[in-house]
């Protein structure tokens, strides 16, 4: 008889949902757009996506799977760059912090932007994070007195998706406050 039940029970399971990977990001059902008056910054995340507020300089975290967005925001006193030759400046500066904080970064190149008209520099690289490579897009941002950091980083494979999906709408979305120093 509990082998009949077993058999029976066995056979059930052909009509169910597959249950997604824990470690594979979920595909954004939406965004919401989060305000974080304290970083003087407005963004969205993706509805689906667990959202956490850190203590300083870690502003938020937007998580699912094994894809990462973070918000950091880090006093400064150094004016923010401007114009091509401060910019530069300030890029040369970024990537020799980045190759001494981790001599094995792979940089895989660099560009100038701008966020609500602030100078932005962003960083393409592969990196290892708590001993797992991962891909990283990072977006460093300067305004009066802090310098914004938004950090988008999944594994090699699942980037390109992530990226799409994810992390260049929340980039996008990225905009100072009036309070935010600009």
């Amino acid at each position: 008889m509990l082998g009949c039940s077993l058999l029976l029970l066995a056979g059930c399971g052909d009509t169910r949902a597959p249950v997604p990977a824990p470690t594979q990001p979920a595909a954004p059902a939406g965004f919401h757009t989060l305000t974080l008056s304290h970083a003087g910054v407005r963004l969205s995340a993706p509805r689906n996506w667990t959202v956490s507020g850190q203590p300083a300089p870690l502003v938020v975290t937007l998580e699912s799977g094994t894809a990462v967005v973070a918000l950091w925001r880090y006093p400064s006193a150094a004016p923010a760059p401007s114009g091509p030759a401060g910019l530069a400046q300030a890029r040369q500066a970024l990537l020799a912090a980045v190759r001494r904080r981790d001599p094995q970064v792979k940089l895989l190149g660099s560009s100038f932007s701008t966020v609500s008209g602030a100078a932005a520099i962003q960083v393409q690289a592969r990196e290892q994070i708590a001993g797992r490579t991962r891909r990283v897009s990072s977006t460093h941002v300067y305004v009066r007195g802090a310098e914004l950091v938004l950090d988008e980083y999944a594994p090699p494979a699942q980037f390109a998706t992530v990226d799409r999906a994810v992390f260049v709408p929340v980039r996008q979305s990225l905009t100072l406050l009036p309070t935010g120093g600009a």
